[in-house]
């Protein structure tokens, strides 16, 4: 059995009333809401008239507010909406939002070349206008490349270009 009791509330209201209980300035006064009230309780003891640390204390908070408020505000950047292609029948919408989206468009019209432009120009002026063919000549497509010598120009195949001539 112990011989002692470890705690006692004997005369302890006393001891709390000797300097009176106080309550945190922040709670009394709108003014000082912000600031931590451990700070001002014991600014209260320590310096009852110095109020200087309070006040460096407060323009220090707004100051780094103010800084973090504009950091926040320079790395958030506004997303840019996209625009979003329809799904489903509306081809004539599907066609506009392609045309109006800005990497789509440019799968919709590659850039074309004047080199390709060119040559497509010569190629249609080289190229006579069809006469009529016979019945064979239609059947079988003519090739754009040079005769060899399974082909002739003709279209027929087993006769090498030189003997044209003979067959003539």
């Amino acid at each position: 059995m112990a011989k002692f009791k470890n705690h006692t509330m004997h005369n302890q209201s006393q001891k709390w009333h000797r300097n009176g209980i106080k309550k945190p300035q922040s709670q009394r006064y709108k003014s000082l809401k912000s600031v931590d009230p451990k700070f001002l309780r014991n600014m209260c003891f320590a310096k009852k008239h110095n109020k200087k640390g309070l006040k460096k204390m407060q323009t220090n908070n707004a100051k780094a507010m103010t800084a973090r408020a504009e950091t926040i505000k320079a790395l958030v950047k506004p997303k840019e909406v996209k625009p979003k292609i329809p799904k489903g029948d509306s081809h004539k919408l599907n066609g506009l939002a392609y045309t109006t989206h800005p990497k789509l468009r440019e799968r919709l019209y590659p850039p074309k070349s004047k080199a390709k432009a060119q040559t497509k120009a010569q190629a249609v002026a080289a190229t006579p206008a069809p006469a009529p063919a016979s019945t064979h000549a239609a059947q079988v497509p003519k090739s754009p490349q040079a005769p060899t010598a399974c082909q002739c120009e003709d279209g027929r195949t087993g006769m090498t270009p030189g003997l044209l001539s003979a067959w003539a």
